[in-house]
């Protein structure tokens, strides 16, 4: 998060951004021009247009999916973690990071051991081919990266690095199973059942 002078500064484009913000539709009012769901469409466009460097480029030469290689990049800036805690740091679903474990330790890219502490938890962690694996594609990545955040100022980078964070934190706060709020969840269901019946 910034602070002093930065924090002045996201302050002052925070004040900015609202004072040239359209106001909020009344309900009279029609569609507003930039819905949610818009923005939800072309927050998914960015992930898959991010993640098509690694289809076009390491996929099939490395016999990796991409959950693959999301846990492969978690071991390796960590030293070691147990499975759950690789769902929390990744976002991905626990039976995805399973499914991923036994891959990659199948393929020897991850060993595991016993935490002394809990015999019942087993400790994740590269192994020198995982780690080998890994430095490969990692400089592609990070090139992405800078070209991506090339075209925003170190301002701008601060500000959506903020809004990743609250959008991050508000999911969650959600519950696992459902990955939708409890609302939304059964007024989805509601949908579904109603489709089945037509």
């Amino acid at each position: 998060m910034a602070r002093s002078a930065n924090g002045r500064d996201i302050a002052a484009f925070l004040q900015a951004a609202a004072s040239i913000a359209p106001p909020r539709p009344t309900a009279a009012a029609a569609e507003p021009a930039l819905s949610q769901r818009s923005v939800w469409y072309r927050l998914m466009k960015l992930t898959n247009l991010i993640n098509r460097p690694f289809f076009s480029r390491f996929a099939a030469r490395y016999r990796l999916t991409i959950n693959d290689a999301r846990v492969l990049v978690t071991l390796a800036s960590i030293p070691e973690a147990a499975a759950h805690e690789l769902c929390g740091a990744t976002g991905m679903h626990p039976m995805n990071v399973s499914r991923s474990v036994a891959t990659l330790r199948r393929q020897g890219r991850i060993t595991d051991r016993r935490d002394p502490a809990n015999r019942r938890r087993k400790m994740l962690r590269l192994t020198p081919k995982g780690a080998a694996v890994c430095r490969s594609f990692v400089p592609d990545m990070d090139r992405m990266s800078s070209f991506l955040l090339a075209s925003l100022s170190p301002l701008e980078v601060e500000f959506l690095s903020r809004l990743v964070d609250l959008l991050v934190d508000r999911l969650e706060s959600v519950g696992s199973r459902s990955g939708l709020p409890q609302g939304a969840a059964v007024k989805e269901r509601s949908s579904h059942e109603e489709r089945n019946r037509e």
